[in-house]
């Protein structure tokens, strides 16, 4: 167990986690892009349907298109956003990578000049750690994952659902246990 299996699982966490953190800002895009056609859609509705005095089918028209006009710049505006937040998410995730290949660099070259495998002990000890983070780092970015599908319009997604009662009755009768020990 060195400390370079122990960065490649911290790095494989730093990707789940950039994953997760990208498909939720495409779900928001979309979230974003449907929100604006649905509102055009509503307004064009409405407008549509009235009988207003003094306003003729041009002037309807108009009304519509400078209304996508306002929905069209406002949709610009949240897409500039998403789009900052991808660049960030990255940027982040770039940073953290390369913070943990300097650390890991540094071990190595610690361990050289002492001639010593105290990281190794350390990974033994650490790796268990780094393994429950990236099952955890797996499960963010695959609930963020089906969440975006399900926003995109992909509702037939088959999500298994975890056992939980068998959990839960556990960890009350160890409650119960321990307050009944004190």
């Amino acid at each position: 167990m060195s400390t370079q299996t122990l960065t490649s699982v911290a790095i494989n966490v730093v990707g789940q986690y950039n994953q997760a953190g990208k498909q939720l800002v495409r779900a928001y895009r979309v979230g974003a892009e449907r929100a604006v056609g649905a509102v055009n859609e509503r307004f064009a509705a409405v407008v549509n349907a009235r009988q207003l005095p003094l306003v003729n089918d041009n002037v309807k028209a108009s009304l519509i298109i400078a209304q996508q006009q306002i929905t069209g710049v406002v949709a610009n505006g949240l897409n500039a956003g998403a789009n900052g937040a991808d660049s960030t998410v990255d940027q982040l995730a770039r940073g953290v990578k390369g913070s943990i290949e300097r650390v890991s660099e540094t071990g190595t070259k610690i361990e050289s000049v002492f001639n010593t495998s105290v990281f190794d002990t350390v990974g033994v000890f650490a790796l268990p750690v780094a393994y429950v983070s990236l099952e955890i780092g797996n499960l963010v970015a695959q609930g963020a994952k089906r969440l975006t599908e399900r926003v995109a319009g992909a509702d037939d997604i088959a999500v298994a659902v975890p056992a939980k009662k068998a959990v839960r009755r556990g960890a009350k009768k160890a409650v119960a246990r321990t307050s009944r020990r004190a």
